[in-house]
């Protein structure tokens, strides 16, 4: 399965814990969407845009473990839906981690370079603790971030 991140999962750091390996990923463009805050999180979704342009990263291929693993990370508020990107090689179908409709966002627009400035530091150390509860089958019945 392809799949294209638009957030924090662009960090290397950040995916090689979730998917509990390197997974590599190269540039590719969403058209048609940007890239708010979740309201009330450090973390964005995508809200639709005409003639916006959204730049991420695609992995190719990934393993049945990563998306699970993927899963878990991304929690109740994302669901995997196919779009098409573009990149550097040409056109290329891959699925994209969106919320519903209900969940709501706020501006400014959510950039990875801010995000590993004033978020990352902190946010890995915990980010390793959790995957290692959730995935022993500890608390949180599969998911990340219970109760968030």
């Amino acid at each position: 399965m392809n799949l294209f991140f638009f957030g924090t999962l662009m960090d290397d750091d950040v995916r090689a814990i979730v998917c509990g390996k390197d997974v590599p990923v190269r540039p590719a463009t969403l058209r048609g969407w940007r890239r708010p805050h979740v309201a009330g999180r450090h973390y964005p979704m995508l809200v639709a845009q005409p003639g916006a342009r959204l730049e991420g990263v695609v992995a190719e291929d990934v393993d049945a473990e990563s998306v699970r693993r993927l899963q878990i990370y991304e929690g109740w508020e994302y669901e995997l839906q196919p779009f098409r990107l573009e990149s550097r090689q040409g056109p290329l179908a891959a699925h994209v981690f969106t919320c519903p409709p209900n969940i709501a966002w706020a501006e400014p627009e959510w950039r990875l370079d801010r995000w590993q400035l004033r978020h990352k530091r902190v946010f890995l150390p915990e980010l390793r603790r959790q995957m290692q509860v959730v995935l022993a089958g500890g608390q949180g019945g599969g998911r990340l971030w219970p109760g968030s």
